[in-house]
This record gives structure tokens, sequence and C-alpha cells, in this order.
């Protein structure tokens, strides 16, 4: 079963219609791994996404998979207990980095999962990142015009020394 499978299944788990980035990061860490997928599916119903159930049922799991799982939690919920630290997932390597460097664009509604059919009816998912590209068009944007600004208050402050 491919990923975006999985994450389709655990949104409907939800029963809901809309679910907010905190769903979207959860189900998107949730759903790489086929066991861990399998675990999460227990966990997941109309109140929820219960994460020390998960936590329990994964104690035999690798590091980095616990990690991962944190991540999730902490994306999720905002106030989970968090051990993971930045050296931590600089350590993950690929491609769990990958994927918590994307659920941080997730959960900052900067990237969107899309889940769609391709050719041959399949789910197939893809990330969304329109609006990543629309705050770094802004930004540049900004940039060119404190930029422009900057020139301009340095002209005045050279017309005003000569005068």
């Amino acid at each position: 079963m491919l990923q975006a499978k999985r994450y389709h299944t655990l949104t409907a788990l939800t029963g809901r219609n809309q679910l907010d980035s905190s769903y979207h990061v959860a189900f998107y860490l949730l759903s790489y791994d086929t066991e861990l997928y399998e675990i999460a599916c227990q966990y997941v119903n109309c109140d929820g996404i219960d994460f020390s159930g998960i936590k329990r049922a994964t104690r035999g799991f690798d590091e980095r998979s616990r990690q991962v799982i944190d991540i999730a939690h902490n994306l999720f919920s905002w106030n989970s207990k968090y051990n993971v630290t930045p050296f931590d997932v600089s350590r993950l390597g690929y491609p769990y980095m990958e994927l918590v460097c994307n659920a941080l664009y997730i959960a900052a509604d900067e990237i969107r999962v899309v889940i769609e059919p391709d050719q041959n009816h399949k789910v197939q998912m893809t990330l969304d990142t329109e609006p990543y590209e629309k705050t770094k068009r802004i930004h540049s944007r900004l940039e060119q015009m404190q930029a422009a600004l900057t020139v301009e208050a340095e002209a005045a402050k050279g017309y005003e020394m000569e005068r």
C-alpha cells in the first residue's frame, strides 16, 4: 500500500470532512511506514489521535521512528512532551529528515498534502508548495522595496548634506 492510500485511510478514520494542518502533518508522518501506520490506525478516531497509545504500542521501534512519532505528536498538539532536539533531527538521515522538514512546512500551512487519483485511478500523494512559493515571492518583493528605500534614504541624506 502506498503512503497516499495510508494517509487517506487515516483521514477517513476521523470521520471529518475538514481537517486542520495538525491532522495533516500527523497523518503525513504516521503514514510513511507501514508498521507504524497499522498501529496508528488503532489510535485514530473521531475524537482525534491517541499518541499515548501509539507511543506505548511502538516502544520496541527503532529510535528514529520513535523520534518521528514524537515530532508528529508535538506538531499535532503543540504542547506535548518533546525530547527531540534540532541536532537529533539533523541525524535522522534520509528519508526521515526530509519527512520531518516537509512536516514543518505542512504544520505552518506553507505546504499542502494533496491526495488525488493518478491516470490508473490509484491514489497518489503530492505536496502543493504554492503557499510556500507565494511567501517566498512576497519576501523577495519586500527585500527589493527595502533596498529601494535604503537607496532613496541614502540619496536624500546626501542631498541634505550638500545643502
